[in-house]
């Protein structure tokens, strides 16, 4: 018997390994030890739609491949997929001495159960590629004669180790060789090093990768669900978390074992000792102290590309540690989507990597600064040189571009900057005050922005009428002052002086104005223009703005398809970009879709967007997260949940006021949703308190950017209200000037089915049954081309009651069944159409035949509907010969008896 130290150790070189080595029985009955499934994880929780995953990509015959970085729970995935799936696996928990070939080679024959029939004479490096050709076969013969003796699955997990040329050779010979019946499952931290396109190419290969093993938000709040449970945690906490490490297992699992210690709580995950000892011991061990350095400097721009960090790195220059490279490595840098050759960390291992102060940062930003600004960045090339503190430089940039410097509108980074500045700069820098005047007018802080251009001496401000109109004109707009910011604008745009990019900037907002007034027609115009300036300037971020502005007005319109057809273009520009960094555009693009998609009914779809979008516009501090943080307020009152409803509602205020934004901008907002919760659990005392209140501060409109499809929401709520507590003759005086309001602009799809929607509940408080359903008819008949269900989901209590009985008996489309859905009705067999009836009246003769019960003339019902009188009178003697009457008054009658009304 050979003694264990006759083994070659593991940090032998190649050529000492592939020589003869005689492995021994106590070798072989050592390695056997190795071929064992890994111990469950306590409090694992369920993910079966990967699990489902993993199970179809180990079926026989398939390679599993799945490259992620340590920690997102590689092993745990696949050993839950196998336990259901398989009667027997082979797991090798593969090792650094492993990249011994003739080692690798036996552990293969032990998984394999071909260790007894395998000749265990001394391997030789040329043998490698035979033996395991006959390990093959020998399995193959095996599992014709007995199946059960043979495992079903092999899985080689921790790949990375191999490096060695004959044993990196095996395991792609193995793929290519997979004896029929086995499924093999191969699992790396690092990009496997050997060809695999191939196999994925015929079909046999299956790759998974971070995107599949990361935690959706559901599954983290699973996650902490005891921690929640108990008060340890709160669920914005939860979410925050989520964000901020995008779903890695392994953080969120030691951090949450951290809140069930008795010890003292971390106060964020940053804090965490055993988060911290994991990116140490799991992710920076197998680099150099040197390697080590270049990481911390890599992370320190939020996107980086392999040219950029060449041309700003400290460091010994043959140390080829590039992001790229850092990618192939197993480390949690990957590529942006839509971004070729553009690479991020992961938030949470940049934040942590960045809480080490290196020498030398300042001068990396300015050297970032220039290379951006050598590429016309000249955003990025001022965040870099104000980071580098290089005061002058960043004057010479913000002089030269202050207009180009804001169609990001990222508030957020514009802010940080001025942290750098001193202030005396700013002051003595009339483009600069400009620029933060903007900032501040951008961020909804009006009065600050005022102050900022106020002091300008008079020669400043006849040099910069133009750009100063512009910005007068935005700040009149956040206000509400329509006319006289459109008189702003028009002034503007009247320069000869004004830039391109100042120009675009009026142009939205003339835009974004008209549409807060309901002139769609001229908003759109004015978007052409700058649209046609965006095109023409060739900056990705204008033309992301010119798309989100023209989506904007067809929201405002009610064109909910037409709106979603251009934001998801619009985010296939933002995509196709090949760098930039967060801007207000995309993330209004984002914002925008969810409000498409709350809109539809589709809450989940619009839930997941809202979570993508959140981060980005609470890093550009974009007013936009108003409109999230409303949003999932409006899904959580629809869902039932009223208490977390008024929970967003109350981190929404909170994050304005942090903001110091003024009251204008979003007060309105605020009251109009807690009035709409309200009025879901008819606390009618607090809804007349804040309405009255509202009345004596004046009714400032809502900012255009962030509700567009209703701009006269508060007073749909004050006729609610007056409806709830059965004041029915004001609340039709007041139904009567809103819709009357609608009629004299390009009335918007929203406001008429609201409006539709009032009357029927008026009519029902009143004793008019016919026509409630009539005009609740209507209103469907009107929203059902958009799929417009947010009206009826938003005044669904008094609804309840009333919209059923009309549900039960339309038509067939996903609109109807939505709605049927969210209101638990059951479409009736044949209702409305009479079973007794030979021929069926059809939806339209079934909307004459309602009109008709409610009295109106046959003109009325022309008018009604839009079309001619002739026609009517076509409906109605198609009716009468269906039903098998000669009147009116017996068609009534007859309906009624067969249920058709």
């Amino acid at each position: 018997m050979k003694s264990i130290q006759d083994v070659p150790a593991a940090n032998d070189d190649f050529a000492g390994q592939a020589r003869a080595v005689p492995p021994g029985d106590l070798i072989w009955d050592l390695l056997s030890h190795r071929i064992r499934m890994p111990v469950a994880p306590d409090r694992c929780i369920a993910r079966p739609a990967l699990q489902a995953r993993v199970a179809a990509a180990v079926a026989p015959g398939r390679v599993l491949l799945v490259e992620a970085p340590a920690g997102f729970g590689k092993t745990q995935a696949v050993r839950a997929a196998l336990a259901e799936a398989f009667e027997s696996a082979a797991w090798v928990s593969l090792e650094s001495r492993d990249n011994d070939p003739a080692r690798l080679l036996a552990l293969l024959a032990l998984a394999l159960g071909q260790d007894q029939r395998l000749d265990r004479t001394a391997f030789h490096e040329g043998d490698f590629p035979d033996r395991l050709s006959y390990l093959c076969q020998l399995y193959a013969k095996q599992r014709r004669q007995s199946p059960a003796s043979v495992p079903d699955c092999v899985v080689l997990d921790n790949v990375h180790w191999l490096s060695h040329p004959a044993a990196l050779d095996m395991v792609e010979q193995l793929v290519a060789e997979l004896p029929e019946g086995l499924s093999l499952a191969l699992l790396s931290r690092e990009q496997v090093p050997f060809s695999t396109h191939a196999s994925t190419l015929n079909g046999q290969m299956v790759r998974l990768g971070m995107d599949a093993l990361s935690l959706s938000l559901p599954e983290t709040l699973t996650l902490y669900d005891a921690e929640l449970a108990a008060g340890r945690v709160s669920k914005a906490a939860v979410e925050h978390l989520h964000h901020l490490s995008e779903g890695w297992l392994t953080p969120l699992q030691l951090y949450r074992l951290e809140l069930d210690d008795d010890g003292p709580t971390p106060r964020t995950i940053l804090e965490s000792p055993a988060v911290a000892r994991f990116f140490k011991d799991g992710l920076m061990a197998r680099f150099t102290l040197e390697a080590q350095t270049l990481l911390f400097q890599m992370a320190e721009p939020e996107l980086v590309s392999d040219a950029l960090f060449d041309a700003v790195k400290d460091g010994p220059g043959e140390l080829d540690l590039l992001p790229s490279v850092a990618c192939q490595k197993g480390l949690p840098v990957w590529p942006v989507a839509g971004k070729a050759r553009w690479y991020r960390f992961n938030p949470l291992f940049r934040d942590w990597l960045l809480g080490k102060e290196l020498c030398g940062r300042s001068g990396r930003a300015v050297r970032a600064s220039r290379w951006f600004e050598a590429r016309g960045d000249l955003c990025e090339a001022l965040t870099h040189a104000l980071r580098g503190q290089d005061a002058d430089r960043a004057l010479d940039i913000a002089a030269s571009g202050s207009e180009a410097l804001l169609v990001g509108q990222d508030t957020g980074a514009l802010l940080n900057w001025r942290r750098y500045l001193p202030m005396h700069l700013v002051e003595k820098s009339p483009r600069l005050r400009l620029v933060y005047g903007w900032v501040h007018a951008i961020g909804g802080q009006f009065a600050h922005a005022e102050k900022l251009i106020g002091a300008l001496d008079p020669e400043d401000r006849a040099a910069l009428r133009g750009r100063l109109a512009t910005l007068q004109g935005f700040i009149l707009r956040g206000r509400g002052v329509i006319e006289p910011a459109l008189d702003a604008v028009y002034e503007a745009v009247a320069d000869p002086e004004l830039s391109d990019h100042a120009r675009m900037m009026a142009l939205w907002i003339r835009s974004s104005a008209l549409c807060a007034d309901q002139r769609y027609t001229e908003a759109r115009d004015a978007n052409r223009e700058a649209a046609r300036l965006a095109r023409e300037s060739g900056d990705a971020g204008c033309e992301i703005l010119a798309v989100y502005d023209h989506a904007r007005i067809e929201l405002g319109r009610g064109h909910i398809k037409r709106a979603e057809t251009l934001i998801r273009r619009g985010i296939d520009v933002a995509l196709s970009v090949p760098y930039q960094p967060p801007r207000v555009g995309e993330s209004r693009l984002q914002l925008s879709l969810a409000l498409v998609l709350w809109h539809q009914g589709r809450f989940d779809e619009a839930e997941a967007c809202l979570v993508r979008s959140a981060r980005q516009a609470e890093q550009c501090r974009d007013l936009g997260v108003l409109l999230n943080m409303g949003l999932r307020a409006l899904i959580a009152k629809a869902r039932g949940e009223l208490e977390q409803a008024f929970g967003w509602i109350g981190q929404a205020e909170r994050t304005m006021q942090l903001w110091q934004v003024d009251d204008v901008v979003y007060r309105p907002v605020l009251d109009a949703l807690q009035v709409s919760c309200w009025l879901h659990t008819d606390q009618c005392d607090h809804i007349g308190e804040l309405l009255e209140r509202r009345d004596a501060q004046g009714d400032a409109p809502l900012v255009p950017e962030l509700f567009p499809m209703l701009p006269g929401l508060l007073e749909t709520l004050r006729i609610r209200h007056d409806i709830a507590a059965s004041r029915l003759e004001v609340a039709q005086a007041k139904l009567d000037r809103y819709q009357q309001a609608g009629r004299e602009t390009e009335r918007p799809l929203g406001h008429l089915i609201y409006g539709k929607i009032l009357q029927s509940l008026i009519h029902d408080r009143a004793g008019k049954p016919d026509r409630a359903l009539v005009s609740l008819r209507e209103a469907l008949q009107e929203a059902a081309p958009e799929d417009y269900i947010s009206p009826f989901v938003e005044v669904e209590r008094p609804l309840r009651e009333l919209l059923p009985k009309v549900l039960a008996s339309s038509g067939d489309s996903p609109f109807h069944d939505a709605l049927r859905g969210y209101f638990r009705v059951e479409k009736r067999p044949n209702a409305g159409s009479g079973e007794e009836l030979q021929e069926p009246i059809s939806e339209r003769e079934r909307g004459v035949l309602e009109l008709i019960a409610i009295g109106l003339s046959n003109q009325d019902i022309a008018d009604r509907l839009h079309i001619s009188l002739h026609t009517v009178k076509t409906h109605a003697r198609r009716i009468n010969a269906k039903l098998g009457v000669r009147s009116r008054t017996q068609a009534i009658v007859r309906a009624r008896e067969l249920g058709v009304l």
